[in-house]
């Protein structure tokens, strides 16, 4: 497939990706009673809980995006409200750097059974009849993830971007290439994974490769952003709050990166192990001073997003 068919595809899965979240926010809010938003309440009641339960799904799903996109839905649908939203949105941080430490199930592999269950369900005669369009139009979200992960996959082993990410000699450049490297694949898992392995192999430095990883929280956001288009003003801020604390935290780290880097550095292991746990420090620290000023990061948004 031609570059220009990649990205024509691409661009079409995300159509497809943006109709898919739509749907599942009103499929949600139609049979969701209200046993399941007292269930919701009750995880979310405090921002602590909410953080767990943002790892812990995105650990499960293995996915930082489909988890932050899942619960833009959920606010969209009037499930949790927008404070609610945002404890998960800084567990789901947490939890995409122990993906691939802890869990190697990828939901996004049987998106396909999923698609076919809730279809089945659906034109099935039972008391779960009422299921099936909501399982149908999350499995769609996965499986547009997955189809867009599938047509981007050739291009990682493309020379010139092998070549660019072994060349950089700049954290501020790194992060660049980091970000937009990530709204290009649509998975910061993606270019992390690249990152660590070029530091495994000598080309790139723990700067640079810490660069990559920050920018690739920032670029991540990018999904989360585009699905909001179609979400209300809830939805809305759950996004603007999930680029805000990607951005103000990498933003902060910057002026005590050499500190931080010897923090780290002084923890041992070889440098892809080190890159991998400044990944996993970084954004538990950000959790926790993000949790210390929740309100008035969470009044900053509301003025934002009216």
């Amino acid at each position: 497939m031609s570059i220009i068919n990649t990205i024509v595809t691409v661009f079409a899965t995300i159509t497809l990706f943006l109709f898919a979240v739509h749907k599942f926010a009103r499929q949600i809010e139609h049979v969701a009673g209200d046993k399941f938003k007292s269930i919701l309440a009750t995880l979310t009641s405090t921002p602590a809980r909410g953080v767990v339960l943002g790892t812990l799904f995105t650990v499960i799903i293995q996915s930082s995006t489909a988890a932050i996109v899942t619960t833009q839905s959920l606010v969209d649908a009037g499930l949790l409200s927008f404070a609610s939203s945002l404890g998960i949105v800084f567990g789901a941080n947490i939890g995409t750097t122990l993906t691939s430490q802890i869990i190697a199930f990828k939901l996004t592999f049987i998106a396909g059974y999923v698609v076919l269950a809730g279809f089945a369900l659906d034109h099935l005669k039972t008391k779960y009849q009422k299921f099936g369009k909501s399982i149908f139009y999350f499995g769609l979200i996965f499986f547009c993830l997955s189809l867009i992960s599938l047509y981007i996959e050739p291009l990682q082993s493309n020379p010139t971007i092998i070549d660019l990410l072994s060349h950089i000699n700049s954290v501020y450049v790194a992060m660049l290439v980091g970000a937009l490297v990530t709204v290009a694949f649509q998975s910061s898992s993606i270019t992390s994974g690249v990152a660590i392995i070029l530091t495994s192999q000598g080309l790139l430095s723990f700067d640079q490769a810490f660069g990559i990883v920050l920018g690739a929280n920032v670029g991540t956001t990018s999904t989360a952003l585009i699905a909001m288009f179609v979400m209300g003003t809830g939805a809305k801020r759950t996004a603007v709050a999930h680029f805000l604390f990607n951005l103000i935290g990498v933003v902060i780290i910057l002026p005590f990166l050499p500190s931080f880097s010897a923090l780290i550095q002084s923890l041992g292991g070889g440098s892809a192990i080190q890159v991998a746990n400044a990944h996993l420090i970084f954004n538990i620290l950000s959790t926790i001073a993000f949790l210390i000023f929740l309100k008035p990061f969470s009044d900053l948004v509301v003025k934002l997003v009216r």
